[in-house]
């Protein structure tokens, strides 16, 4: 098996990642925004 990594499977990782982070910043802001709701921050 060789070590070299295709320039397709690196886009494939990065693409990957980027999606990974944006999942976790949205199930971040979910109770966030459902506490600022509760605490009447923001309008309703």
């Amino acid at each position: 098996m060789t070590d070299e990594v295709s320039f397709g499977n690196k886009m494939l990782v990065g693409f990957l990642r980027l999606m990974v982070f944006v999942l976790v910043l949205i199930l971040i802001a979910i109770p966030v925004c459902i506490l600022l709701d509760f605490l009447g921050i923001l309008p309703s």
